[in-house]
């Protein structure tokens, strides 16, 4: 039995603080659908192989040139509208993605000028597929510090342009996507949770839930990064890889991954970080009403669920639809989960990503 089973279950809600709550969500997915057919098309594989493989069926791929700026601006708008709030409120916008618009400046203040909410903190987060948990454990820390009150965090990456085509471990991965949610300050008594009547008390911003209580936002994030396991998903170009005509001709510059050492360290690490998460606040597996993690295959998904021995149907899963989209994955999942009414006001929900570094990072809220 995992640690987390050994808690008392009984005890309902333990002694949490959380100082920023998700007040909006919002996705885009570009129209383009790219089935299994396709790659079946022209290589060495089946569209039933590859949905057996990995649970994808088909994935969204923006046509021409489409810059990560652009694809985020619906989510972001969503985000904002859902939030009650105008662009002119956001004071930070913090930007996961390893496609940006440019080297610099960052795809942030592209996205900045696009709302139109200038003056606020605004730059970009590449932690690949953690980046989301990165950018949004960032943006819970600003607020918590009170150098901004409502942050845009955006989560959105545009693989169609650095996968090889003709690599079919790779290219059959992977979509294209924005997912985003506005993170704002918990300055106010918030109910909605699994008791009614709750009380928040509050100091500097920071709201205290005592034991028998329930609080909504933010209780808690784990970040972290292995280096030496860098080569076994990356993209090799840059300062250390530059560009020439010879990468070129042999597809160098192109995502490249080790998919068995890349299942075998994902399946450990989000087993370990969603149970040292919830374990950390005083909660048990079994409360969990909700795992978000990264959708990078279903297989992964699963096994994950049977490492924790948690109900397979309390894993969110979209990959089916719209493949890997990286730092764009959570994100959207949440907002496509709240849309179909899964997640509601008062869940516990557990975040959870690992990605190319290697990253990792989870997260545990109230909904």
């Amino acid at each position: 039995m995992s640690a987390a089973a050994e808690l008392n279950e009984e005890a309902d809600y333990p002694e949490v603080c959380s100082v920023s709550r998700v007040l909006g969500t919002g996705y885009n997915l570009p129209d383009h659908v790219v089935t299994n057919d396709y790659f079946a098309s022209y290589l060495d594989t089946s569209a039933q192989w590859i949905r057996d493989r990995t649970g994808i069926s088909e994935r969204r791929w923006v046509e021409g040139d489409v810059p990560a700026s652009e694809l985020a601006e619906p989510a972001a708008r969503d985000a904002i509208r859902r939030a009650g709030l105008q662009p002119e409120d956001i004071d930070g916008i913090i930007f996961a993605t390893v496609t940006p618009d440019y080297i610099f400046p960052s795809s942030a203040v592209f996205l900045q000028a696009r709302l139109g909410c200038h003056g606020g903190l605004a730059f970009d987060v590449n932690a690949v597929c953690s980046g989301f948990l990165y950018a949004i454990a960032t943006a819970d820390a600003l607020i918590g510090k009170g150098i901004a009150k409502n942050i845009l965090v955006i989560g959105c990456d545009i693989y169609s342009k650095i996968i090889n085509k003709n690599d079919r471990s790779s290219c059959i991965l992977f979509g294209d996507g924005a997912g985003a949610l506005v993170l704002g300050a918990n300055t106010a008594a918030e109910s909605g949770g699994k008791d009614s009547g709750t009380q928040v008390v509050e100091a500097r911003g920071v709201g205290v839930s005592g034991s028998g209580e329930t609080l909504c936002g933010i209780y808690a994030s784990e970040l972290g990064a292995d280096g030496r396991h860098t080569g076994i998903l990356c993209v090799p170009s840059g300062t250390a890889a530059p560009v020439t005509p010879e990468s070129i001709k042999t597809d160098a510059h192109y995502l490249t991954m080790d998919g068995r050492e890349v299942f075998k360290l994902a399946v450990r690490k989000l087993a370990e970080i969603n149970e040292s998460i919830v374990v950390s606040q005083g909660f048990s597996l079994s409360q969990v009403d909700w795992f978000a993690s990264h959708q990078a295959n279903q297989r992964i998904l699963s096994a994950m669920a049977r490492s924790l021995g948690a109900p397979e149907e309390k894993m969110l899963s979209n990959v089916e639809k719209v493949g890997n989209t990286s730092a764009a994955s959570v994100p959207i999942l949440l907002a496509e989960a709240e849309e179909q009414g899964k997640i509601k006001s008062g869940d516990l929900v557990v975040l959870s990503a690992f990605g190319g570094g290697v990253t990792w990072g989870s997260m545990l809220l109230r909904w």
